[in-house]
């Protein structure tokens, strides 16, 4: 059997595990990532609006490319020593491309409620606070999945906070206390499991 027969045993064998729920689908690779991405990026939007004080495409932009700075950096060093299964790499870019359709499907909503006068603040605190619940509520259906209260809990705490605090200074301040507070809560959260299931020299 040569390396990359053995290599596809491995991920089915892995595949198998995850959907027979013995398998967690992320690693210490994806721990890293949120404990520095998230944070990396509130630091960046804070620092943005402290000097502009506005918000800005180039804000959300340069965000969006500081967190795959980091996770490039992170899965390149996991890549390179050998220990990256996948299976988890796959499951971690579905859960980073969904929340990618879902900024952009709120952003298009956001756009349509500005033509049409609607209150951008109560819709957005509306659909912030619903995505956090159904997310939160997500989380406790299966147990390999409790890490995403992490981020679902600031996430619906965030929503709240537009419809009592609505001006921007606020939504910005908000939004960035909850990325430093969901990525090292959400890495911990998995730090956990991955001990528990017995994976600290198993990295994603």
């Amino acid at each position: 059997m040569n390396a990359n027969e053995l290599e596809r045993v491995k991920q089915d064998i892995a595949t198998i595990k995850q959907a027979a729920g013995l398998e967690l689908p992320f690693g210490w690779e994806t721990v890293w990532i949120h404990m520095i991405g998230l944070p990396v990026a509130g630091l960046w939007c804070l620092l943005y609006w402290w000097i502009f004080h506005r918000p800005s495409v180039v804000m959300i932009l340069a965000a969006a490319i500081l967190l795959q700075v980091v996770d490039r950096c992170v899965r390149l060093k996991y890549k390179r020593s050998g220990r990256r299964p996948a299976i988890k790499g796959r499951a971690y870019k579905v859960a980073v491309y969904g929340a990618a359709v879902l900024g952009v499907v709120i952003a298009q909503f956001m756009v349509l409620a500005m033509i049409k006068g609607i209150d951008t603040y109560a819709l957005a605190s509306g659909m912030i606070t619903m995505a956090g619940l159904v997310a939160a509520l997500a989380a406790f259906q299966r147990k390999e999945s409790l890490s995403v209260l992490g981020l679902a809990i600031p996430a619906t705490l965030v929503g709240i906070s537009i419809a009592v605090w609505p001006t921007a200074d606020a939504i910005v301040r908000n939004a960035c206390i909850a990325m430093f507070v969901a990525g090292p809560a959400t890495a911990f959260i998995q730090m956990h499991q991955l001990r528990q299931h017995g994976r600290t020299n198993d990295p994603d």
